[in-house]
This record gives C-alpha cells, sequence and structure tokens, in this order.
C-alpha cells in the first residue's frame, strides 16, 4: 500500500505545481496551452498506470505457501 501513497502523492505535486505554474502564464495561445495541459497531465497518468509493485520473490512465494510469515 506504500507504493499506492508515493504514486499518489507525486501525482498530485506535479499536477499542483502545474497549476501554479499555469496561473503565472495566463497569456498564452490555445496551442501552448494544450501543451501545457499535456505536460501536467500525461505524465501523472503514465506514472499512476505503469509504476507496478515488483514480483512477489521467491522465498515470499515459499512463505505464502507454508503460511508462515518474515519475522518482524
Amino acid at each position: 500500500m506504500q507504493l499506492e501513497r508515493i504514486k499518489w502523492v507525486l501525482s498530485a505535486v506535479w499536477v499542483v505545481t502545474a497549476v501554479v505554474l499555469g496561473l503565472f502564464f495566463r497569456d498564452l495561445t490555445w496551442q501552448i496551452w494544450a501543451a501545457f495541459i499535456a505536460l501536467a497531465l500525461l505524465p501523472p497518468l503514465a506514472l499512476l498506470l505503469w509504476w507496478t509493485d515488483p514480483a512477489q520473490t521467491m522465498s515470499e512465494t515459499i512463505s505464502d505457501a507454508r503460511g508462515k510469515t518474515w519475522p518482524s
């Protein structure tokens, strides 16, 4: 669950930063605004969709099969 939180926080920071920067540059053409919006939304979207949890290791698989967990 920690990875999900990291992904959402990084995405939120990216979008908020883009919005703040957008407030400073109000007098741009619509083409530049379209590129700016794409730059603001596409990286967080890619981060949320493509950054996945790492694969389970062999020892984790064996522990799960035996019904035991590693000591904390």
